[in-house]
């Protein structure tokens, strides 16, 4: 039971901390895009290194931003950790994609099979237990 909670604890702490750069992220974005960028331009990262993981992470919180909380704090907690492990599988394909070092690429093998593994357990629970609002 502690490694359940301690592994919550840490899940949400990465959540957190993955929201706030995100956050952030979309921010300066916007803050950029606003500055003398042509219009039709605004918020384009095509050309710029790691535009693959920007966009996943403009998914992620674009998706769990507008995400209808149930206040069943289960239930969204599944919910949003869905869409973020989704997030991480997007970033660890453009690495295998894009990056060079092979720590790096075996990481992000691992990430695409721990996430995806999280994913199925978070889909099924969240089969069984339908939100109850509390």
């Amino acid at each position: 039971m502690k490694k359940v909670q301690t592994r919550i604890t840490l899940m949400a702490g990465a959540f957190a901390l993955v929201s706030a750069v995100s956050l952030n992220s979309f921010a300066q974005s916007a803050q950029h895009a606003q500055h003398g960028a042509p219009s039709g331009q605004a918020g384009q990262h095509h050309d710029m290194p790691g535009h693959e993981m920007m966009q996943s992470m403009e998914a992620m919180h674009q998706k769990m931003s507008s995400m209808q909380m149930t206040g069943d704090h289960d239930h969204d907690f599944a919910m949003m950790m869905r869409s973020h492990h989704q997030a991480g599988i997007d970033m660890a394909k453009a690495q295998l994609k894009n990056g060079k070092d092979p720590q790096m690429q075996a990481m992000a093998k691992k990430v695409i099979s721990d996430q995806t593994k999280e994913i199925k357990k978070l889909d099924q629970w969240m089969a069984k237990h339908k939100a109850t609002g509390k």
